[in-house]
């Protein structure tokens, strides 16, 4: 999704470095941000950060070229926030689930209802108290739940489940200021949960059980809070609509996310300061997260042949 000016490695450079990417630009179609390695049949789009961003970039990369992508192999890759009761820091994620987090009713935490826990909650519904699950046809056809192929799903879980990462001691003494938090406490290890998108940026305890909440509602309870991103919703809906348009095939599409911060502070310490202050830095797992994220998924290229 991203890679920054200057020194600061993003999502792109280990792969660009170690997998001998060129870029590939298109520039009659606006696409300056697609690298690979055309004789292995391997390509990266760099695909913008944010819904929106994401969104365009795959549905111009999907009608513009002129490829048949029907059997490609998708995989969304990148960084996240990361729920400290479900994973640590560092751990690359592989998702069943994907629910839209900015499409919704929202009331100012300072105006909300004594008895209401968030201000956050459905569209359609009558607040975040209602035991009516969430309309999911409310405006039409549902594009705020996406769920992926489970075989699919399966077979890259059980690729990559028991591949060596990268852990940090330095990391691992952060993690211990999250006593009592089951996903904190352990080393990194490649996971499978359930992610929420939405392009705001948000942070602390509260969000966090909303968030929790918020997935549990738009799946009929099946899914399991693990990370949080920007872009996987309008990535996922641009894939489905080229998927609508015989270009793509929906069940060809992963999701890997790894943990580069948590969605919340540590005990005793207030969301504000852990985000922006003295106590913290935005990400404090990312190199770790963009290694170890590397690693799966250079795995999965190799029990592909590619």
């Amino acid at each position: 999704m991203f890679e920054p000016d200057g020194d600061t490695p993003g999502e792109l450079a280990l792969l660009k470095e170690r997998e001998g990417l060129i870029p590939l630009d298109i520039p009659a179609w606006g696409l300056d941000r697609l690298y690979g390695v055309p004789e292995r049949g391997l390509f990266v789009l760099l695909a913008g950060v944010g819904t929106a961003n994401t969104a365009v970039s795959l549905m111009t990369l999907g009608l513009a070229t002129g490829w048949d992508f029907r059997e490609t192999l998708w995989i969304i890759a990148g960084i996240a926030g990361g729920n400290p009761h479900t994973c640590s820091l560092g751990s690359p994620v592989w998702a069943d689930w994907v629910v839209d987090g900015d499409l919704g009713h929202e009331i100012d935490s300072r105006d909300i209802p004594q008895d209401w826990p968030m201000g956050i909650f459905p569209l359609g519904s009558k607040g975040p108290l209602d035991k009516n699950p969430p309309k999911m046809d409310l405006f039409g056809e549902s594009y705020q739940a996406f769920s992926l192929n489970r075989k699919l799903v399966d077979w890259a879980y059980d690729v990559t489940a028991g591949l060596e990462l990268q852990d940090s001691e330095e990391l691992r003494i952060m993690c211990d200021r999250y006593a009592g938090f089951n996903g904190a406490s352990l080393a990194p290890a490649v996971l499978r949960g359930d992610s929420v998108s939405g392009a705001r940026f948000w942070h602390g305890a509260r969000h966090n059980s909303w968030a929790a909440k918020w997935l549990k509602d738009w799946t009929g309870g099946e899914g399991n809070f693990f990370t949080s991103a920007m872009e996987d919703s309008g990535t996922l809906l641009a894939m489905k609509q080229l998927d609508r348009m015989g270009r793509t095939d929906f069940n060809r599409v992963l999701l890997l996310r790894s943990v580069s911060n948590y969605t919340m502070p540590p005990p005793g310490v207030d969301p504000v300061s852990n985000l922006i202050g003295e106590h913290g830095a935005h990400y404090p797992g990312y190199k770790l997260a963009l290694e170890n994220n590397y690693r799966v998924l250079k795995k999965i290229l190799s029990e592909l042949g590619i």
